[in-house]
């Protein structure tokens, strides 16, 4: 198993500035976290007009140069977004670019709005899966081979060329996704699994059953697979202080960030004793990365307490 450790998600989408992401950054640098992953959206929702919503990969490329320490991610680019072959060019240069810091986040895609507002087509999640597998599988060709050919059901590419390669052999590939046919994409392709957000103990307990029951087919050993969990976290240092800024999340529900997170998985809300054993559960089930997001303006405060009362006892 993997030494256990914290990352930090970024949502560029909540209407950060850059400056503001460098912070947390820099922050979570200093505190001892290991990674900064950050999303893959084009915008929150179409009311959103006015909110600023960076893109992912031109973000990654900027922390490249503003740390020197944490490795770097989305978490996760939709495949859809960028042709795949051009998505491994896009990954090798920013590899280079961090000095071989980067992992390589990559799901399935989800969010119909942005697919329907850029003109993307959005078919069915079978025929997405699909295309991730076939995306997976281009990228590693083209970080390998001199000259990479392929031909699939999706994408094609014919003797395109990718240098420089990647820094790191093999570039870390971690895919985020929970159901069985994701499953099987990773047991195939992945590094690591990212299963977001705020699953519980139970659930992921059964989706690890069902990746090792996919490896087990392939062949593979399933404890070469890194396995890593989201945590959407509302911290404090007492229950009391918990509850106040659950009831401050509550009286701003009007908002359009409020609206969007009703309709994510819950938050979990503790204080650092109750965050440390429900951690402690998850490491129990074979879980070795926390990647951990925080309500937007609450970045700051909740990675100091965190750092400070949590890390150190799971």
């Amino acid at each position: 198993m993997a030494p256990l450790d914290f990352g930090v998600q970024i949502e560029p989408q909540y209407g950060f500035t850059y400056d503001q992401i460098r912070a947390v950054a820099r922050a979570a640098e200093g505190l001892g976290y290991e990674s900064i992953w950050v999303s893959d959206h084009l915008f929150l929702t179409p009311q959103t007009v006015e909110t600023n919503c960076l893109e992912c990969y031109t973000v990654l490329t900027a922390l490249a140069r503003d740390t020197g320490r944490l490795r770097l991610g989305a978490m996760v680019a939709s495949q859809s977004y960028r042709n795949p072959a051009l998505l491994a060019k896009v990954v090798a240069s920013l590899d280079h670019i961090s000095g071989g810091r980067l992992n390589f986040g990559i799901g399935a895609g989800w969010k119909d709005v942005e697919y329907n507002a850029y003109g993307y087509p959005f078919p069915g999640p079978g025929v997405r899966i699909g295309q991730l597998d076939e995306a997976l599988e281009i990228c590693r060709r083209m970080w390998t081979d001199d000259r990479a050919s392929f031909k699939g059901k999706y994408y094609s590419i014919q003797e395109a060329l990718c240098s420089p390669k990647p820094v790191q052999s093999p570039l870390p590939v971690w895919v985020g996704g929970t159901g069985d046919r994701t499953l099987r994409v990773s047991a195939k392709h992945a590094d690591a699994v990212n299963f977001s957000w705020s699953h519980p103990p139970g659930f992921i307990e059964e989706r690890l059953g069902m990746l090792r029951r996919h490896c087990r087919r392939l062949g593979r050993d399933p404890s070469e697979i890194r396995v890593s969990v989201g945590l959407m976290v509302v911290l404090d240092e007492t229950r009391e202080g918990v509850d106040a800024r659950l009831e401050q999340l509550r009286l701003s529900r009007d908002t359009e960030y409020m609206r969007y997170l009703s309709r994510q998985k819950p938050n979990v809300s503790a204080t650092p004793d109750e965050l440390a054993e429900l951690l402690r559960e998850y490491v129990s089930l074979g879980v070795d990365h926390f990647i951990l997001r925080w309500h937007y303006g609450d970045e700051l405060r909740s990675l100091r307490l965190f750092a400070d009362r949590v890390m150190g006892r799971v």
